[in-house]
């Protein structure tokens, strides 16, 4: 059936046929194997982008929102087109679609632009409130930059495409014709070296209580300005690095703690037992070696196992709060050197009051 005639998703139809004509398709989706995520948008009577792709929704058989059921290294080519705004959690949904991409296959990823679509300067959109961020060239890019690890993707094209954009509408009324951003990502097979650090230069990531990248799991409280706090004997928060791969294998986690009164304190870092020490009222600063860091999901989890349950006069409540998170690159255990990435996290721990 002729491209013009396919009833792709509401946006991907206004291109395809041009994608056709110049070469588009045939350069980034002529592989045999194809996803095309989230194509069916708000209609029913779609087809994938390509004849041979594979259309994937939420209704798709093993398909749980988040991770897909196809093999690493199995797919040609990727497509979504204005999904990625719809999802929260992107870091995760570009490096799963990547993940599935075998090494020269390509992520062709198009975004409503924020001056051509939204035409506002933040959220809220006027014309679609499940948008979850705004686009322009740059933040898409920062977006890709976050999720994947350097030197293991090329972008292969990226274009404002305002193709029968009709600039006399006003910001007030939906716009007419395209209005959106469209990128290629090209998988690689990554070099057998990493980027290196300047040599005195102190890299760090920080992530505050209110990064994406950490999952406050079990035990914790809401939050308050700055710091996250355990409001029972024990708690678990996840830090996802799956986008970056050249993380040190040795580091050391630092915790400042304090108790109310004398109180065991017991840390486990992936599993492993780091620290069983005992406090006594006072914040202290302890510095605690770990051997299995991980490029995934890094689990730390807090115990104050011999905590006295508050009674009914006493609402206090033990628990750790933890301020933010950082991930350095000054040495080793204080020696500088570029290669190791140190952990470095502060905490705090008092009683809360209910």
């Amino acid at each position: 059936m002729p491209s013009e005639e396919r009833l792709v998703g509401a946006e991907a139809r206004k291109t395809i046929a041009a994608k056709e004509r110049s070469g588009f398709v045939a350069k980034y989706l002529s592989g045999a194997n194809i996803l095309d995520i989230g194509y069916r948008g708000y209609l029913d009577d779609v087809v994938p982008i390509v004849p041979q792709a594979i259309g994937v929704d939420l209704n798709y058989p093993g398909y749980d929102g988040r991770t897909l059921p196809f093999a690493d290294n199995s797919q040609d080519a990727v497509f979504s087109s204005h999904c990625l705004e719809h999802i929260e959690d992107f870091r995760h949904a570009l490096r799963e679609w990547y993940r599935v991409l075998k090494v020269g296959g390509f992520m062709i990823v198009t975004v409503p632009h924020q001056f051509l679509y939204e035409k506002r300067a933040g959220l809220p959109s006027n014309f679609n409130r499940d948008h979850k961020r705004f686009y322009t060239p740059a933040s898409l890019m920062a977006e890709v930059e976050s999720a994947l690890a350097p030197n293991t993707y090329r972008v292969r094209h990226l274009a404002d495409n305002d193709d029968h954009f009709d600039y006399t509408i006003p910001p007030e009324k939906h716009s007419g014709g395209c209005y959106e951003l469209e990128t290629v990502i090209e998988k690689l097979r990554a070099p057998n070296w990493s980027i290196q650090n300047a040599a005195t230069a102190e890299y760090q990531m920080v992530f505050a209580d209110k990064s994406d990248l950490i999952d406050w799991r079990g035990g914790f409280g809401d939050k308050e300005p700055g710091f996250r706090w355990t409001v029972g004997e024990s708690a678990l928060l996840q830090i996802d690095l799956s986008g970056n791969p050249d993380l040190p294998t040795r580091a050391r986690i630092m915790l400042i703690i304090d108790t109310f009164g004398r109180q065991r304190v017991v840390v486990r870092f992936n599993g492993i037992p780091v620290l069983d020490t005992v406090k006594a009222g006072r914040a202290v600063s302890l510095k605690i070696p770990v051997t299995n860091l991980r490029s995934g999901v890094n689990k730390i989890e807090l115990h104050l196992p011999d905590a006295d349950v508050p009674s009914t006069a006493d609402q206090r409540r033990l628990g750790i709060a933890i301020r933010r998170v950082r991930l350095l690159a000054d040495g080793n255990y204080g020696q500088k050197n570029p290669l190791l990435a140190l952990w470095h996290a502060v905490a705090g721990a008092w009683p809360h009051r209910w």
